[in-house]
């Protein structure tokens, strides 16, 4: 379920419908969705730091909570099968997000907007 309205990264339409459901090679499912006012098709990681990730965002996740938790570099890349320079990938393009779990949907309204 969707908390809030998906928009198009493009034009910012709201004419945004499901267009299909593929899958990728490591067989996790993505959807593919379609604007009906710009006419363009993108999928949902599209403009996301997980945007073209071939690595499965739940090994990311296991991999970077492991570090988090103190197993070093070195045997996370041998416990999780993933590269040093894959891991360093991860961090740096993951390390602008402080809590995903908090999303501003509407930014505040100074008086001097209206």
């Amino acid at each position: 379920m969707t908390l809030t309205q998906r928009r198009c990264p493009y034009c910012h339409g709201k004419n945004v419908e499901e267009q299909r459901t593929y899958t990728m090679k490591c067989g996790v499912p993505r959807t593919l969705y379609h604007c009906s006012s710009c006419e363009r098709s993108f999928s949902e990681t599209r403009h996301t730091p997980i945007a073209h990730l071939k690595t499965p965002i739940a090994i990311v996740v296991q991999v970077l909570s492991a570090l988090t938790e103190g197993v070093g570099i070195n045997a996370a890349t041998r416990l999780y099968g993933v590269s040093k320079k894959s891991i360093y990938r991860w961090q740096e393009r993951l390390s602008g997000l402080k809590n995903p779990a908090v999303v501003c949907v509407n930014p505040p309204v100074s008086p001097t907007d209206h």
